[in-house]
């Protein structure tokens, strides 16, 4: 832990030490804290705050002492997870929803990515970008922090730096010097939100810890002058359909209706998407939908119809959706759904393996 401040040598001891229980609760920030020997319970809590991955469980008794331990701030999901077990996550879907900086606290780990392999040690960061595979082979001794950030709230910031280096060196071509800048306000963060401080009960403040926080992570995390994705600032016209996308997810709404609301004409409105989301209106259109859907399946407790989801997002009849979900997300919307209820059913019948602490 050598580098490390205080707060992330704590947290490297007291694996619940942003959901403190005796923090004052406010409505600007929510807490969670999960254990369990399930690995099934582990996929589901780390799942639920990021995307669909794999666990792999090594040990011969093939339990884990899983937890999972949370606190957010806006948009930002600020996570330390600890399996207690020699494990593989896998992490193979494209295109997620989530950029996620992981910043290991203690033990040992390897990661895999780009076809090179990386030691994964106390006091190494990675900034896992949606569209690259990664394969973490992590110890029983190894805890990590790990920080999603929404796709959506980097538009436009230039290409991740996404090799592996110490926070506490300058590491040579990441931007700005790359992850050491960022650790002392990251403990800032967590001193605040561990301690439940008034100060994040106002919205204005969070929104401003939150800008600033993204503003530091485009600085020190990406590069500015890749000819893909340079502006920093996401175009009126194509904020303006994306807004408007949002508000009308379960609307039947055709490209003419975007049009309308970007007030550009259709090839520009098509290549500022292509050029700045990644994806043409309409692409990007299923693309939230099936998010969208995603998230009503999971919380519901397993109690949704996949068909009148379908009907609900306008993706068609239920084959079609089945095929674009998995597509997406790399399994059936009815392996979601058992999960979701299968969940449910643990928490009603308060079983022993697994216990969630509020």
């Amino acid at each position: 832990m050598s580098g490390f401040g205080p707060v992330l040598q704590e947290m490297a001891v007291d694996q619940r030490f942003l959901a403190n229980a005796a923090a004052p609760a406010l409505e600007s920030v929510h807490r969670h804290s999960f254990a369990s020997l399930r690995p099934a319970d582990a996929l589901d809590s780390v799942t639920r705050v990021f995307f669909p991955h794999e666990v792999v469980v090594r040990s011969n008794d093939k339990h884990l002492d899983f937890n999972h331990c949370s606190a957010s701030l806006g948009d930002i999901s600020l996570n330390q997870i600890a399996y207690g077990a020699d494990v593989d996550v896998l992490i193979t879907q494209l295109q997620r929803t989530h950029f996620v900086f992981v910043v290991a606290l203690t033990g040992e780990a390897v990661v895999e990515f780009n076809q090179q392999s990386w030691a994964f040690r106390s006091g190494d960061s990675v900034l896992l970008s949606p569209s690259v595979r990664y394969n973490f082979q992590m110890g029983q001794d190894h805890t990590h922090l790990a920080i999603g950030i929404p796709c959506s709230r980097l538009i436009g910031s230039g290409r991740p730096y996404e090799a592996v280096h110490n926070v506490v060196e300058r590491a040579a071509d990441a931007p700005n010097g790359g992850a050491a800048s960022l650790m002392g306000f990251i403990e800032y963060l967590c001193t605040e939100l561990h301690r439940g401080s008034p100060i994040f009960g106002m919205q204005d403040v969070v929104a401003a810890n939150e800008n600033s926080f993204l503003a530091m992570i485009r600085a020190a995390l990406f590069d500015r002058e890749m000819p893909v994705r340079q502006a920093a600032v996401l175009p009126v016209f194509v904020r303006r359909a994306e807004q408007f996308i949002a508000r009308h997810l379960k609307d039947d709404i055709q490209l003419s209706d975007i049009v309308e609301a970007a007030g550009v004409p259709a090839r520009t409105l098509y290549h500022g998407f292509e050029r700045f989301m990644g994806h043409s209106p309409m692409r990007w259109l299923r693309l939230r939908r099936l998010e969208s859907a995603r998230a009503d399946i999971i919380a519901s407790d397993g109690e949704i119809s996949v068909t009148a989801l379908a009907n609900q997002y306008w993706i068609g009849h239920g084959g079609r959706f089945a095929n674009m979900y998995r597509e997406i997300y790399g399994e059936p919307p009815s392996a979601t759904l058992g999960r979701a209820r299968a969940t449910a059913l643990r928490a009603m019948t308060g079983p022993k393996v697994a216990q969630r602490v509020q």
